[in-house]
């Protein structure tokens, strides 16, 4: 197949352009071209910035591919224009949205795993975020243009992940201090996606009819509260446990400087895109080693709040 990646130098997108090529596909990318991964000149290249739609428009405008795959939308005016450029000249267009397009649940709801249908794409008044990214679904659904499949994943991690949201863990987990991990109720936990499980989500629906119409979470198999993730990255590190608990009272009294991050839960079904696709996800622990290789190789700049890890170290103290 010839497919266009919007978005394909970086993260995902890249493990994506990777997988793609790997299975002998002709591969165009479109991107403003300032990141050249070692595959750009096994890859056809469109020079753009995708928030000037109307360039963006001019650029694809004639051009034909058999699947088009969407990273950057963003809000609803994204997707219209890729209809607008593309219609009638592709064969599957597939965008991928995000597990933010679900609303906060009620604490029992949350106990259960969280089926595609549950998501609300009328909602508004939410983070801008999650209003764009239902917006771009719900303008990806109501065109007519191409058939589409919707891809949600949620928090996304793996190597080249330029949040480093996980590095607020590794970076205290290495240090072989103790860590303090907020107690909540409901327990924060999640399957969290692995950066190239969603490049194989992605490959799996290309061109797929049975993925035409169709949502899909993307998400591990495994089912991680917090403390499960400190210990077994402390684990992989080679370090001792490190968990001290500490309660949202306590902790906003004695260290409100420390934030955090994957403190919510956040449990998706996945059942069918292993169902319909055939998507077996990577075992937790495999990507989570290959994760924090790449996240202690890479000499990061200190994770947030780390300047006063001495007084986060004291807190820890006085809880053990």
């Amino acid at each position: 197949m010839h497919v266009l990646v919007i978005g394909g130098t970086t993260f995902f997108g890249k493990h994506t352009v990777e997988a793609l090529l790997a299975r002998g596909h002709q591969v165009t990318i479109f991107s403003r071209g300032g990141r050249r991964p070692p595959f750009w000149d096994r890859v056809s290249r469109i020079a753009g910035d995708r928030t000037d739609r109307g360039a963006f428009v001019d650029a694809l405008r004639g051009t034909r591919f058999d699947v088009v795959v969407d990273n950057i939308a963003f809000v609803r005016a994204d997707v219209d224009a890729a209809a607008d450029a593309l219609g009638g000249r592709i064969a599957h267009y597939i965008l991928t949205s995000s597990g933010s397009v679900y609303p906060d649940f009620p604490s029992d709801a949350r106990l259960r795993p969280i089926r595609e249908d549950a998501a609300d794409l009328t909602l508004r008044g939410d983070l801008a975020y999650a209003v764009g990214k239902r917006e771009c679904e719900q303008a990806a659904l109501e065109q007519e243009a191409f058939p589409v499949t919707i891809l949600r994943p949620p928090i996304v991690q793996g190597p080249h992940d330029s949040s480093h949201r996980g590095w607020f863990w590794y970076e205290r987990i290495a240090d072989g201090g103790p860590v303090l991990v907020p107690e909540r109720y409901p327990s924060a936990a999640w399957r969290q996606a692995f950066s190239r499980d969603v490049a194989q989500a992605i490959l799996l629906a290309a061109g797929n009819a049975a993925a035409f119409g169709r949502t899909y979470n993307v998400a591990s198999e495994e089912i991680l509260t917090l403390e499960d993730f400190v210990r077994l990255a402390a684990e992989i590190i080679g370090r001792p446990d490190p968990v001290v608990h500490v309660s949202a009272d306590r902790l906003t009294s004695d260290a409100p400087w420390y934030k955090p991050t994957y403190v919510h839960r956040f449990v998706m079904d996945t059942s069918r895109i292993e169902t319909d696709l055939g998507l077996s996800p990577t075992p937790v622990r495999a990507w989570l080693e290959e994760t924090i290789r790449w996240h202690l190789g890479t000499g990061l700049s200190p994770s947030t709040g780390y300047d006063r890890r001495a007084d986060e170290l004291g807190v820890a103290r006085r809880l053990r």
